[in-house]
Formats: structure tokens, sequence, C-alpha cells
């Protein structure tokens, strides 16, 4: 029985900016898969292009976020037209299962994290067991979806097996950090905030499930020695939720000489409360630490469930630059009533707050988080492609679509031609330009985004 895994093209800003990553969900997927001695396969549409013989699988599992969930769709019809099992995993099919089923075009959905969910469903349909048996799917049933109960994620993490690396074509992705080559990893799963934005505590639980120092440096290992990677992107929601264990991770990667970049995600209070943490993470070569600051209006925070503020935020960059940390800080645009004047403010704030890279989106509620139920009436935009924070979905108190395109075109000009940033960044930017040169072509990116005026799809 031959497996494919296939994760469909993006259309993001990410990807527009070419910061492709490999897909690691479909990499630990297919690591567990082989373990168990399934044949399986991986192809990263974002980097092949060519077509795929679906003929030649017994089942195909699709990866689907909401921007990539109408690819997904137009995968699983092939596939299913092919005469293969269709399965689709990933946020976007796991709040939405009943939708996925209802087309027709998939015959299972994986719900939340699927190493073993998978693993499971492929070894009953293979001894054609019962699938009701299986549990954390949904399915079609004489015309009615099917849910088998949950299960709990993998717990403890270390004992999955590291990403099946070698079944991608790693030499297509080309993203860089302080000029070195740069791949993912995960360290731990899970999320204890449930941000009003964010699903990923519904996904893969509110129980911070984290490895080991020991189990996430031997990767880092495997990764600079087996693959030449010299740094490393934690995709963890957040890397820094115990300071200890981050401690013990840095002193690991000295202990064993790794010499290697990396950059993570933390919160600003944390950073704020550990500056021994801190300093310890720049001893290891940490070189970005990204943090979600959304906005400095109180009104703002407290509507995304953030009990963090601007001078929280301050406070952080002021640590993280004491120890030559970069800082990449996120903002977001368009909250139901927050208004241009609040936007101008979060737009100079970021101006203001010396930091190296901003990000700025538009708001977007995606399926599985409370805000999408919060808007759902409010969603004028159908097309899925269009969830991917650069589009406005939802109508919104004082702002219309184009108002909130504009402020992101604004907030991305402003920020990155200030005469400030440009005297500063200028001749690194020469000398060190994969990543800073990325984000500097934001604005140019985001300009030839299509967006909805009017209900129809244009080309700015």
């Amino acid at each position: 029985m031959k497996i494919l895994l296939v994760n469909p093209p993006s259309y993001d800003l990410y990807s527009e900016v070419g910061a492709d990553m490999p897909p690691l969900g479909l990499a630990y997927i297919a690591a567990v898969l082989k373990n168990d001695n399934f044949d399986v396969e991986i192809v990263d549409k974002n980097v092949e292009t060519g077509p795929i013989n679906y003929s030649n699988y017994s089942i195909v599992g699709i990866s689907s976020l909401t921007p990539t969930y109408p690819d997904a769709l137009e995968i699983a019809k092939e596939a299913k037209m092919s005469g293969a099992t269709t399965v689709m995993g990933g946020y976007h099919a796991t709040f939405m299962d009943e939708d996925v089923l209802n087309t027709g075009l998939v015959d299972y959905v994986v719900r939340g994290e699927g190493e073993y969910v998978f693993r499971d469903l492929v070894r009953h349909i293979a001894m054609k067991k019962p699938i009701e048996e299986v549990k954390g799917i949904s399915y079609k049933s004489n015309g009615k979806v099917i849910r088998t109960p949950d299960v709990l994620p993998p717990d403890p993490i270390d004992a999955l097996p590291f990403p099946a690396r070698e079944l991608l074509k790693l030499d297509r992705y080309h993203t860089h950090l302080n000029e070195m080559p740069m791949t993912t990893m995960i360290t731990s799963r899970g999320c204890p905030f449930n941000c009003f934005f964010c699903a990923s505590s519904l996904f893969g639980g509110r129980k911070w499930r984290a490895r080991s120092p020991e189990s996430v440096v031997d990767e880092i290992e495997h990764l600079r020695y087996d693959y030449g990677y010299k740094a490393v992107d934690f995709m963890d929601d957040n890397f820094t939720l115990n300071p200890e264990r981050t401690i013990g991770i840095c002193e690991e990667m000295m202990r064993r000489n790794l010499n290697i970049s990396w950059w993570a995600l933390s919160r600003a209070d944390t950073i704020v409360r550990n500056e021994d943490m801190v300093k310890k993470m720049a001893e290891a070569g940490a070189y970005m630490i990204f943090i979600g600051m959304e906005s400095p209006d109180p009104t703002v925070l407290k509507f995304y469930h953030k009990k963090e503020g601007k001078e929280v935020f301050t406070k952080a960059v002021k640590v993280l630059k004491k120890y030559g940390i970069k800082v990449w800080a996120s903002f977001m645009i368009g909250a139901v009533s927050e208004t241009k004047k609040m936007i101008d403010k979060t737009i100079y704030f970021a101006r203001k707050l010396k930091i190296d890279a901003a990000q700025f989106s538009i708001l977007t509620p995606y399926p599985g988080t409370a805000l999408f139920q919060y808007v759902k009436d409010r969603i004028f935009v159908k097309d899925w492609h269009l969830f991917d924070g650069a589009h406005s979905v939802f109508k919104t108190d004082y702002l219309t679509p184009k108002d909130l395109h504009y402020l992101t075109l604004k907030a991305y000009t402003l920020f990155y031609l200030r005469p400030a940033w440009l005297t500063k960044e200028v001749f690194k930017a020469i000398k060190n330009r994969r990543l800073f040169w990325t984000l500097r072509n934001y604005p140019r990116k985001l300009l030839k985004l299509p967006r909805y005026v009017k209900g129809r799809r244009i080309n700015l």
C-alpha cells in the first residue's frame, strides 16, 4: 500500500516573499508511518509544480490551512478521480469537517494533531477493520457525518520520531537567517493562552507539551551535521513558555558547540520577567525573537484577550536589544471597533519602538477561533483563499476593506522607509540581504495581492 502526503500551494505573504518552509506536520506523519513499515511519499506543491499520478497511491493525505483549503480540495478531487482514498487534516479540516465531507471529495477527516490518528486510520484501511474503531476522525455514513471520539494529542512528544525530512526536496527551500541556510523545528506543542484570534489552543490543546532539552538539541545536531543547516526557526507557538527549559536548551547547545543562529516566538511579558534567560539565549546564538504585540491600544488588546500592554512591549524590546537580539514584532489592524486613528497610533508605535522588522496583518477570523464565532455574521467573503491576513474579510464598525488595505500599505511604507531605519540598515542590507530584503519587499508584494472591492476580486 502506497501513501502520498500532499501539501497544497500557499499564496500568503510569507510565500510571496520567498519564505516557504518545509511542511513539518506531514514530515512527522510520514515518520510515524515509516516506523510502521508503510511506503510513504511527500509532495509539497510550494516547491514541486509538476503533475502527480495519483493512481499510483492507495491513500492520499492532504494538509489544509484555511487559505490553502480550495487548493486542497482540487488535490482531493484529482486523487479521488484516480481511485485513491482521500484523507484531509490540518486546521481548516479539523474545524470545518462537515463542510469538507459534504463536498464528496474527502473520505475521512483527521482532527487535530494527526500522527497517530492517521497511522491508525491507515492500519484499519489496510487490514479492512471497522473504521469506527479509529478515534479522532470524521466521515460520512448513510449521508450522516460521523465523528468518532476525540483523542488526546501525542504526549510525551519526545516519543515522536524526528520528521522524515529525507522525503522532502530540501534543496528547493531557500530561507536564510543571518546569511546561513535555515530550516524549521518544533520543540513544543499546545498553548495555554487561548487568544481570541488563534485556534492553536483548540487544535493542540491547552496543555503545553514540551520536548526535553536533550531531545531538542539532538535534532539540532542532526540538522547541523547531517543536513548542513546552520540556522533554525523554532516554530513553537511560544518557545520560551518555560524559561528553565529554554535555558536548558541553550546550555546544551553551547555544551555541544553547535554554533548556530536561531529565532523563535516569545511573549513580551516572559522576556521582561526573565532577563537571565534572554542573556543565555544570546550566548547560545539567538539572532531574532518574534513577539506578537498586535496593538498598543488597551481597548484593542482587551478585545484580543491579551493581558500585555505597550509598556511591557517597550521593556521587552529594550531587554532583547541589551543582549544584541533582534526583534521582529507583529501587529494586527481591523478589530471590529478599531478606528483609523487607533491604527495610526499602532503604526506610530511600531516606528518608535526601535525594532528590526515588523509585520502588519489584517485581522482574520479563522475557523476554530473565538473570533470566527464572534464575527460570523459579518463575514462577506466566500473565497477561503483570501483568509490570509492580507485581505479584509468581515465588516468592521468604522473601516471599509479599501481603508484597511490602504492602512496596511501605509504601515509597511512608513515603517520600512523611515530615514532612521534606512540609515541604520542600508549597509547591513547589502551584506546580509536574504531575510531583511524579503521583508523590505513586503509592501511591493502586498500591492500585487488581490483584494475585494464591492464583492469583486481585483488586482491592484
